[in-house]
């Protein structure tokens, strides 16, 4: 399978779990993988919408990360960077995000954002001070690589 193949069919199942939600994906929304190496075919009835879709960037040795990442009520993180990109989906509560070079911006759920590789990711914070946010976070990074880089002001 080429790193093209396997981008795609990447592409499909996340693709599928934004535009179907987790259950979906979970109850067998996509058909197991063809010989060959071709994506993934959808049964009939699921639609399969494409919600963004951003290069990878040259990454040696490239890993995949899904992770879910829960911020407790008024939480914030510091300036960051990353080494990969980041695609996010909001699954709960209310956001408000900002990566250079663009202003702040608030996502709700079923929002999502792409945050390019080494881009100053100023600051995330919940907007609650009652509820936590949760998001679903796919980061791509060199194997074995700390991901997250603190930024020095």
């Amino acid at each position: 399978m080429t790193r093209r193949e396997m981008n795609g069919g990447l592409a499909a199942a996340v693709a599928a779990l934004f535009a179907s939600g987790p259950a979906a994906v979970a109850a067998g929304a996509l058909a197991p993988s063809a010989a060959g190496g071709q994506r993934a075919a959808p049964r009939r009835g699921a639609g399969i919408r494409t919600l963004m879709q951003e290069p990878l960037g040259a990454i040696p040795n490239p890993e995949v990360s899904v992770i879910t990442l829960t911020m407790a009520p008024g939480a914030s993180s510091r300036p960051h960077e990353h080494i990969g990109p980041v695609f996010a989906y909001i699954l709960e509560g209310e956001i408000e995000n900002q990566v250079d070079p663009n202003p702040p911006r608030t996502y709700r759920a079923g929002d999502y954002f792409y945050e390019p590789a080494m881009h100053v990711h100023r600051m995330m914070r919940n907007l609650s001070a009652t509820r936590p946010a949760k998001l679903l976070i796919f980061q791509v990074a060199e194997k074995g690589k700390q991901f997250t880089i603190p930024v020095r002001s």
